[in-house]
């Protein structure tokens, strides 16, 4: 079998392994530069709520803080949350802090407003274990809390006097 070769043929064969080698020489060096710049790191089991804490409150480390807050109030009451209507960062904060207070029983309450003096009025202290706030005020009658970087208070209702 005679296998007939043309110059075109040969032309497109050595223009298509030219590029593909163009092209290797300068991705190969990108990719290795990028590969020993940020080199994976061996996560925790807290990893992802770490990362979003961080960058919602600039607070390191707050996902063993937050659990070792509710690990020292009593199980058998609520965690109440207070977030935003219109802030979004509000409310990733509520649900990270709620997956965090696991296994306590957990109260999302989303108000218009950055005061819930209302909502706070109509609960009945016995049965609040800790209030959280999720960028909002906390009111001046409660005790201050717990600080995780801004915009995210603990406050613990054992010692509530009102």
């Amino acid at each position: 079998m005679t296998v007939r070769f043309s110059y075109g043929r040969i032309a497109h064969v050595l223009l298509w392994c030219g590029l593909a080698v163009a092209s290797l020489g300068i991705s190969i060096p990108k990719i290795y530069s990028g590969v020993t710049q940020y080199p994976l790191h061996p996560t925790g089991p807290l990893h992802t709520c770490d990362n979003y804490l961080k960058f919602a409150t600039g607070a390191s480390g707050a996902s063993q803080g937050l659990i070792s807050t509710f690990q020292s109030v009593s199980p058998s009451k609520r965690i109440i949350i207070f977030t935003r209507k219109d802030d979004a960062f509000s409310s990733g904060l509520g649900m990270t802090t709620a997956y965090l207070a696991s296994p306590h029983l957990v109260r999302l309450f989303e108000i218009s407003g950055t005061h819930p003096d209302n909502e706070l009025s109509k609960m009945n202290p016995g049965e609040v274990a800790a209030v959280v706030f999720c960028r909002m005020n906390r009111p001046a009658w409660l005790p201050a809390g717990k600080v995780f970087g801004s915009g995210l208070e603990v406050v613990s209702i054992r010692e509530k006097a009102r």
